[in-house]
């Protein structure tokens, strides 16, 4: 009960002709060249990208390095700027303290020298007023006990000696 049907009307010998003459012309326009070609631009594609990938990295490791060794510099600086500040304020107070005392030495030297002027000016009133008051009192005692005419003449010649000399 089989039928035979003829080689050229068997559906199969059409779908293996059919399904060789695709292969004959892949091949034939070079399609699997195409799709390798396809294949080898991706995987160069990618490999730029993982090469370019590498190459940020390190440059990122290298600026990390970098701003590393800058933080460290400049923290190590600040430090120095610490320890150089509280040099300066000790010596800034120290300076003060200095001239604070040197000050006060002055003032006080200033002070004596004035203490000591106004002594030597009241000593001065002093002996004017007693010369003034010794000078008053002879007068009075000389004009008590001489004679007019002697007693001016005294008198001038006595009051111009004490002037002379504490004067």
């Amino acid at each position: 009960m089989e039928e035979h049907v003829s080689f050229w009307a068997d559906p199969a010998t059409w779908v293996s002709l059919a399904v060789t003459v695709f292969f004959i012309l892949i091949i034939w326009k070079k399609v699997p060249a195409i799709f390798a070609k396809m294949l080898d631009d991706r995987s160069q594609a990618i490999e730029e990208q993982l090469e370019n990938a590498r190459k940020l990295h390190e440059e990122a490791a290298a600026l990390l390095s970098k701003y590393e060794r800058d933080q460290h510099a400049a923290e190590k600086q600040a430090a120095e700027l610490m320890v150089n500040a509280e040099a300066e304020v000790k010596l800034m107070i120290s300076e003060s303290t200095a001239q604070m005392e040197e000050m006060a030495k002055r003032r006080g030297e200033v002070a004596t020298q004035k203490i000591a002027q106004a002594e030597a000016a009241a000593i001065k009133e002093i002996r004017s007023l007693t010369v003034s008051v010794a000078t008053s009192a002879a007068r009075d005692l000389i004009k008590a006990n001489l004679k007019d005419a002697d007693h001016d003449a005294l008198i001038k010649s006595g009051t111009d000696k004490l002037d002379a000399k504490f004067h």
